[in-house]
């Protein structure tokens, strides 16, 4: 299925990420790498030990540039625009077998990547870290920080959630958009916040949404039980609350999780600082593991 509306729609989201990108990462490198969901965007900024950045739904490395900022000054950064989602990726959207699409799939991402930047942490973002799990923990990968992580439980939606939400999806205005990005945050203030709402004040318009993805099978997460992991998530993310989520965690991957205060589910983007802290902690490590 693709994504997209109609084909000035995708323009039109496409052209606001490419001159976002102009101006908040104007150094950074840009290229495209062939995939089996289709050509796939990659964003690179930074240097140093690598990282790969997997946003979450609705967002790409456009929408994601303070948080890619923040993880340059100690990391080389590697923003992936998923296929499927509104960015510069692939339109087309993955309907069947999505674990083993998504495994080839982000098996040939790293690839294309870790030849030019050696061993991998990965950051995935809510949906992002459904695409990182579904991939095959290889040497490539020295460890995972997972973001207000998709697939480990079921998605919570409660009245409020959906109060701002459907609104959103019906008739998306900015005053809308803003209140959806509010609820996810928790209140929280967000960084680069006009920009976001005017992005999301567009994506419904000219992109489907996708769905909260169901939890992965077990097979699949407990594939990664040794790879050194952490989990963030914000104190009052409505959609994987962290009680539920920090067993689950442990118990599945073996992974401790930070609870960061007073955040929401786009804990990403009201507190960048901790997921740097956590990449930071993990490379320490592995690094003394290796």
């Amino acid at each position: 299925m693709n994504v997209y509306r109609s084909e000035a729609g995708r323009r039109a989201l496409q052209d606001w990420c490419r001159a976002e990108l102009d101006r908040a990462l104007p150094t950074a490198r840009r290229r495209t790498l062939p995939t089996c969901l289709g050509p796939t965007h990659l964003t690179t900024v930074g240097s140093g030990p690598g990282v790969v950045l997997l946003p979450g739904t609705n967002f790409g490395a456009a929408t994601s540039t303070p948080l890619i900022s923040a993880l340059s000054r100690s990391f080389q950064v590697t923003a992936v625009d998923t296929p499927g989602q509104p960015g510069l990726s692939s339109g087309q959207r993955p309907i069947d077998d999505l674990v083993t699409q998504h495994q080839h799939w982000f098996t040939q991402v790293l690839r294309g990547i870790s030849a030019n930047s050696g061993p991998l942490l990965l950051v995935g973002e809510s949906l992002g870290a459904v695409a990182a799990l579904c991939g095959d923990p290889t040497p490539e990968v020295r460890g995972l920080v997972l973001v207000a992580p998709a697939g480990l439980i079921e998605a919570r939606v409660d009245l409020v959630t959906l109060r701002a939400t459907l609104p959103w999806l019906l008739r998306p205005t900015p005053r809308r958009a803003a209140r959806l990005l509010a609820t996810m945050a928790a209140g929280a203030p967000i960084a680069d916040h006009d920009r976001l709402v005017e992005w999301m004040a567009m994506v419904p318009n000219h992109a489907r949404s996708s769905l909260a993805p169901a939890p992965l099978p077990n097979v699949t997460i407990a594939a990664w039980q040794h790879t050194p992991c952490r989990v963030v998530v914000g104190e009052h993310d409505r959609f994987f609350p962290p009680p539920r989520l920090a067993g689950v965690a442990r118990s599945t991957l073996h992974a401790t999780t930070r609870v960061v205060p007073d955040a929401g589910h786009l804990v990403a983007h009201t507190a960048p600082e901790a997921v740097v802290e956590a990449a930071a902690e993990l490379h320490g490590v592995s690094k003394d593991s290796s």
